[in-house]
C-alpha cells in the first residue's frame, strides 16, 4: 500500500506541472478516494462509546454545475453503505473555498485554505470570524499508509463552540491525518466527541469505475 501511494506521487511528478502539483496541499482529482483508519470516542455523562474501523472518508466526484450554487468541486464523505454527506469546494488561484448551500438564499463561501502554506500563517473563515485557521507547524507524519515529510499542521478553532481540529496536509496528496475534538453540555451533562483519522490508502478510480 505504501508502495502504491509512493508510485502515485511519482506519476504526479511526471504528469506535467510538477512544481504546481507538489505545492498543492489540497488536490482535487476526479475519482480520488481516501481511505482512513478512523477512531472515535463519544462521551455523554458517565457513558463512553468507542469504535474503530478502516473506511472510505472521501470520494472526489469531479467538478460539476450544481443548481443554486454554480460550478464547484463535489466531494462525498461516505457515512455507510447507503448514506453520505456531500461537500462543495471551489478554487481560485491558491485559495480553497468551502461552499455552504443556503435555502432560498445565496450560498456562503468560506475560506478553507490559503496557499502557499507557511508556519505562522493564519486567517478567518469569513468576515464574521467564526473559525480561525493557523499553520502551526511543518513536520513529518507517520500513518498506516507510510511516512510523509514536510506536512503542514493546520489548526482550526471555533469562536462559537468548544471545537478544535488539527489537520496534517502532505504536498501533492492532501489530508493524511485529522484530529477533532468538540465539547458541549446538555444541562448538567458533559459531552465530548473525539475523532482521529489516519491515511491508510489513497487511489484514483478509473473513469469506468466512478459512480455517475
Amino acid at each position: 500500500m505504501k508502495r502504491f501511494i509512493t508510485g502515485f506521487m511519482v506519476l504526479l511528478l511526471w504528469g506535467g506541472g510538477c512544481s504546481r502539483r507538489l505545492s498543492d496541499f489540497f488536490p482535487l482529482i476526479p475519482g480520488a478516494v481516501r481511505v482512513m483508519k478512523v477512531h472515535e470516542q463519544r462521551v455523554i455523562g458517565s457513558d463512553t462509546v468507542r469504535w474503530e474501523k478502516v473506511m472510505v472518508t472521501e470520494v472526489v466526484r469531479g467538478e460539476k454545475d450544481i443548481p443554486g450554487i454554480g460550478k464547484v468541486w463535489v466531494v462525498e464523505a461516505p457515512l455507510d453503505s447507503i448514506r453520505f454527506t456531500v461537500y462543495y469546494f471551489a478554487k481560485k488561484a491558491d485559495t480553497v473555498f468551502k461552499i455552504i448551500p443556503a435555502r432560498g438564499g445565496k450560498p456562503e463561501r468560506i475560506v478553507y485554505l490559503l496557499q502557499p502554506l507557511v508556519r505562522g500563517k493564519n486567517w478567518y473563515d469569513s468576515d464574521d470570524e467564526r473559525e480561525r485557521f493557523e499553520v502551526v507547524a511543518q513536520e513529518a507524519v507517520s500513518v498506516p499508509a507510510g511516512d510523509f515529510q514536510n506536512c503542514f499542521l493546520v489548526r482550526t478553532t471555533s469562536n462559537r463552540v468548544n471545537f478544535q481540529q488539527n489537520l496534517w496536509l502532505a504536498p501533492g496528496l492532501g489530508v493524511v491525518k485529522r484530529e477533532k475534538v468538540q465539547r458541549w453540555s446538555r444541562g448538567d451533562t458533559f459531552c465530548e466527541l473525539l475523532r482521529q483519522e489516519e491515511l491508510v490508502e489513497y487511489r484514483v478510480l478509473k473513469a469506468m469505475d466512478r459512480r455517475k
